[in-house]
């Protein structure tokens, strides 16, 4: 299978020297660069589509867009007005990108997005695209209601799953890496199912009558354990492969923008004259704990997905993007006993300070630096947003495009970070 990457490679390299050349000369001599005179930049928008996929080196300080397209003749073809639904990454092959397209199929490279292939076109969206983590050209592909599976590194596709429900089609796609065996897709109807050879036959293991926003599985730490962000009831979380399920958004959240500590002696004044007499310490700390902090899903807004990504850094942590803004949620054994005398497993919702005010513009992508805890990147309509310090501190760059930044990825070997432009209608 490697063979067939090398040979893609020597046939990019032979069919595009042309191209590469007229991409490096022409724009330049457009421009007025020659000349030694910087055209000045229209606003935003003022310009025309600009959409595509776009690679930093620089963690989003400057972009290069990545479209061209690889051709045989003298044809100069790219994908710089798709919009752009969904970005995958092998991680065995830190050079291989795959992007999805609203109308175009999928587009794939071997060369960090320097030249693209073009495969499934005219099938629909594409909504999701997973790559298996131990056979590098073997891919799944989530296109309208049909899911499509090619062994031989998207030279040819076969169907392994259609969804027959009249408005239902396939919204996530994810893998286990430890058993490659077993593959996982959402529904738009809310099903997630699960595949145990390869896709090629599938069950139902939870109905959440939500749309499936992503499916994650936590590969770099234990692949039992599964993450699903759904559009309006937020996010669950199963530690079994998908048999049993927590609904996440019951668990508190400790909001960045609320003094706790103004909070917890406003709730002394109120209650120590009559309550805190009658309640022992314990029973004291426990009904100030309510008031300090609220359950995340009676916060309005709060389920409303946008985009989920893991946090590679801990064993099990996600960060979350919803109406509200990012949050980040670390799932860990809490040493209390339970009910019936076991350990209670739970986490705390950690609301990240923003720079953006609530409900004035949305949040479409957030990630976490897979290297670094502490370095978060989000993306709106307008602009990219970077911290280093767990969002203490931002960092704002203009966007290269007047599209959304609607998907943001690391490469896996945190060379190149990429953006997916969609344009909002």
């Amino acid at each position: 299978m490697q063979k067939n990457k090398k040979a893609y490679g020597m046939l990019k390299q032979k069919i595009s020297k042309r191209l590469v050349i007229l991409t490096l000369i022409l724009p330049v001599v457009l421009s007025g660069c020659v000349f030694g005179v910087r055209p000045k930049q229209a606003p935003q928008d003022q310009l025309p589509p600009q959409g595509g996929l776009f690679r930093s080196e620089d963690l989003g300080a400057t972009w290069e867009k990545v479209t061209t397209i690889y051709t045989a003749g003298e044809q100069n073809l790219s994908f710089d007005v798709s919009n752009i639904t969904t970005i995958a990454l092998d991680p065995q092959d830190e050079t291989a990108v795959y992007v999805g397209t609203q109308n175009e199929g999928i587009f794939y490279s071997y060369d960090y997005g320097e030249g693209w292939f073009n495969t499934l076109p005219l099938k629909g969206t594409v909504n999701a695209i997973a790559v298996d983590p131990q056979r590098s050209c073997t891919i799944y592909a989530a296109l309208h209601n049909n899911i499509y599976k090619s062994e031989d590194c998207s030279r040819h596709w076969e169907p392994v799953y259609f969804e027959a429900r009249a408005g239902q089609f396939i919204t996530a796609l994810t893998v286990d890496a430890k058993r490659n065996n077993i593959v996982y897709a959402g529904t738009s109807g809310g099903s997630i199912l699960k595949s145990a050879d390869y896709g090629w036959s599938w069950d139902v293991k939870m109905r959440l009558d939500n749309y499936i926003k992503k499916i994650i599985v936590q590969n770099h730490h234990n692949p039992d354990i599964l993450w699903v962000a759904t559009q309006g009831k937020g996010v669950f979380r199963s530690g079994d492969q998908g048999e049993t399920w927590d609904d996440v958004m019951e668990q508190d959240v400790d909001q960045a923008e609320i003094d706790e500590e103004a909070v917890f002696i406003a709730l002394v004044e109120k209650t120590e004259a009559r309550m805190r007499r009658e309640m022992t310490d314990e029973e004291y700390k426990a009904f100030a704990q309510q008031y300090k902090y609220k359950k995340f899903n009676a916060i309005g807004g709060s389920k409303m997905a946008m985009s989920l990504d893991s946090d590679k850094t801990i064993e099990d942590a996600i960060i979350y993007a919803n109406r509200l803004g990012v949050h980040r949620l670390t799932w860990e054994t809490v040493y209390t006993t339970g009910p019936d005398g076991e350990d209670v497993q739970g986490g705390l919702w950690k609301e990240i300070s923003l720079l953006t005010p609530k409900a004035t513009d949305n949040v479409y992508s957030a990630v976490v630096n897979p290297r670094n805890t502490k370095e978060i990147i989000y993306g709106t309509g307008n602009a990219l947003y970077h911290s280093l310090d767990g969002g203490v501190n931002w960092n704002i760059s203009p966007l290269p495009t007047n599209f959304t930044a609607r998907v943001l990825e690391f490469s896996p070997d945190n060379k190149f970070l990429y953006l997916g432009a969609y344009q909002i209608k």
